[in-house]
């Protein structure tokens, strides 16, 4: 019996690990909320991240799939930002994992390393004369007026 419950918390210790995390917001470049999470890498991505929401209080709208609000970030045509007659940049949350950017949705991924890295960011993309520019570009690059009050 001993060992059947020490080889279950050996297996359970296996699909556990720390995933530190950090979410960044639109107006600077440094963390609005960041800690370290003890994840089941049984779960996808996105079901990790709405946990650490939960547990940390951090508001969010949408489902492990994708978020469209964290923080009371402002969704629909308030997350439009128009430029100028040729130009408007959409606002929208983005995130990697150990740096890198998944073409997946967070629900497709799982994290696989003994230390994977979480990041949760406010970013842009730029549509200039119809055509898209740029792809998840940090919103804090350009700390726009209308999220971050007068420009600096």
């Amino acid at each position: 019996m001993k060992y059947m419950a020490l080889s279950l918390m050996l297996l359970f210790s296996l699909n556990a690990q720390a995933v530190s995390w950090k979410v960044f917001g639109a107006c600077e470049n440094k963390p609005v909320h960041e800690g370290v999470y003890e994840a089941d890498l049984q779960k996808s991505v996105g079901a990790i991240s709405l946990e650490i929401f939960d547990i940390n209080k951090i508001p969010y709208v949408g489902s492990e799939e994708g978020l469209n609000s964290i923080l009371n970030s402002p969704i629909g045509l308030d997350s439009i930002e128009v430029v100028s007659d040729t130009e408007m940049r959409v606002y929208g949350w983005c995130y990697l994992v150990n740096g890198k950017q998944p073409l997946e949705m967070p629900h497709q991924i799982q994290f696989k390393n003994q230390s994977d890295k979480l990041i949760w960011f406010y970013a842009y993309s730029t549509n200039k004369n119809n055509q898209w520019e740029d792809y998840c570009s940090p919103a804090y690059w350009i700390q726009a007026e209308q999220f971050c009050g007068k420009e600096p």
